[in-house]
């Protein structure tokens, strides 16, 4: 899908030193060019508003990856993102901090064309009632504290058993995120255009549990069956949930979903060799 470029509104990494001084260069380049550009810091978990969303037709992030991520979830689908990267690794961003300004007038000339990718919504229930909730751009992992003890687990998909397993824990991941911690662990690389996710067991014991994909109508729900011992849901590595024996954690599809941007730079198999997920 495709959508016309009016206003673009700039999102800059919080304490970044460099993206504000760049992000009013683009935001100059811009208002040149006819478009209608906001700037805004992102100051995730820091109060204060939120990013001026509403009315955009492209965020463009000034950050990496992380910054990448942490904004998807508050954009939550609203309009299409595209990345800049002035982090590390940059697996999520297109853009460079040279060489912007080609692509950007292909974007305000020709339309956006953006896809939309599954993100995963999900929520923590303790005797009955809902005591956390959320939605992932990545994935979801359970896994233990400080002690180096495996982790007892219940799976069911749409209400019916896949069994027990004891591992250091299980990660759920969005296509998006099977090149992340999903990947490490063994999981399988999922490309974006599907509509399935991924669970996968961090170092099972004697188990047969294996990575699964399934789809993204499903619903996931995982049983904490440990007591005495510290267990988290980590959310993106980003944020975390602490669980307590018999709480059940329940993933499914979110609703907004995921828009990125295309810029016609790269393509997600050049990326993948690019930052040698594969050779």
């Amino acid at each position: 899908m495709s959508t016309t470029t009016q206003t673009v509104l700039l999102v800059t990494k919080s304490g970044h030193a460099e993206a504000p001084a760049l992000a009013g260069t683009i935001a100059s380049w811009l208002r040149a060019r006819g478009a209608r550009p906001r700037v805004a810091e992102h100051r995730a978990g820091q109060g204060g508003p939120g990013l001026p969303v509403d009315g955009c037709d492209l965020v463009l992030v000034l950050g990496g990856d992380g910054t990448m991520i942490s904004v998807a979830r508050e954009v939550a689908g609203r309009a299409p993102l595209l990345g800049l990267n002035m982090g590390r690794l940059g697996f999520l961003t297109e853009l460079a901090p040279e060489g912007w300004e080609e692509p950007l007038a292909r974007l305000l000339d020709r339309g956006i064309p953006w896809c939309e990718r599954l993100g995963l919504a999900w929520d923590v229930r303790r005797g009955g009632a809902v005591v956390a909730s959320g939605a992932v751009v990545n994935d979801l992992v359970v896994n233990r504290g400080a002690l180096a003890r495996l982790l007892h687990l219940t799976l069911a998909l749409d209400g019916e058993c896949l069994g027990r397993l004891r591992a250091d824990g299980l990660v759920v991941a969005t296509p998006t995120g099977s090149t992340a911690y999903s990947i490490s662990s063994g999981g399988p690389i999922v490309h974006p255009s599907l509509a399935v996710f991924t669970v996968t067991p961090i170092c099972p014991f004697l188990s047969n549990f294996k990575p699964m994909v399934l789809p993204g109508t499903a619903e996931l729900r995982v049983g904490v069956e440990d007591a005495g011992t510290e267990v988290f849901l980590t959310l993106d590595g980003q944020g975390a949930v602490a669980l307590d024996a018999g709480d059940e954690v329940r993933v499914r599809r979110s609703p907004a979903g995921i828009k990125l941007a295309d810029a016609g730079i790269t393509t997600y198999v050049s990326r993948l060799r690019a930052k040698g997920v594969i050779e």
